[in-house]
Formats: structure tokens, C-alpha cells, sequence
């Protein structure tokens, strides 16, 4: 009985915590004046995950839809200023990947 509030709680909390991390860099990178299509993919994917995750409750097809869209431009964005930058990790993007997979997952089931 107590699990399943558990798990929402967690899954709120690293859904909310992966979108406000990947907000607040692309809007320090753009407030540097680095305006990149990677920061600009970023700034909107962040956004659009954050909007998505306040309708959740009200209307969770589309906000999972949202999530997932702006999951896509989150990992991309990263991947264009990692590819565009002089120390490209592909390990740090296949993790970003994983986390943002699992929080989708995680956001199914609830």
C-alpha cells in the first residue's frame, strides 16, 4: 500500500530534478551568451519536460507525450554541444539516455 506512493514520490522527484538541472544549464549557457542550437534544444526540451511534468495529473497522455519530446531535445542538445565543444563523452550521453528512460518508464506506470 505504501510502495506505490513511494515510488510516485521518487519518480516526481527525478523527473522534476532531471528537468530543472538541464533547465537551469541551458539558461546559465545562454544567459554566458552562448546561444548554440544545443542550448537552444536544451532551453525549449527542459521547458517543455517541466510544463509536461504540471499537467501530469490533469492530462497524463499529453504530458507523457510532452515529456517524451522533450526528453528527445534535451539528449540531443547535449549531444550537439558536446559534439561541437573539444571534449566530446560518449558515456555521459548513453547515461543522460538511460536516466531519461527510466524516468519515462517510471512515469508509465503511474
Amino acid at each position: 500500500m505504501l510502495l506505490p506512493i513511494l515510488l510516485g514520490f521518487f519518480t516526481a522527484f527525478l523527473a522534476l530534478a532531471f528537468a530543472l538541472l538541464h533547465l537551469l544549464a541551458s539558461l546559465t549557457e545562454v544567459k554566458k551568451g552562448n546561444h548554440t542550437l544545443g542550448n537552444t534544444f536544451l532551453l525549449i526540451g527542459s521547458g517543455l519536460a517541466t510544463f509536461s511534468l504540471i499537467l501530469y495529473f490533469l492530462l497524463p497522455i499529453v504530458a507523457l507525450s510532452l515529456w517524451v519530446i522533450g526528453c528527445g531535445l534535451i539528449c540531443y542538445g547535449a549531444y550537439w554541444n558536446g559534439k561541437h565543444k573539444e571534449s566530446f563523452h560518449p558515456v555521459h550521453h548513453v547515461i543522460r539516455i538511460g536516466i531519461a528512460l527510466v524516468i519515462t518508464i517510471l512515469l508509465t506506470f503511474l
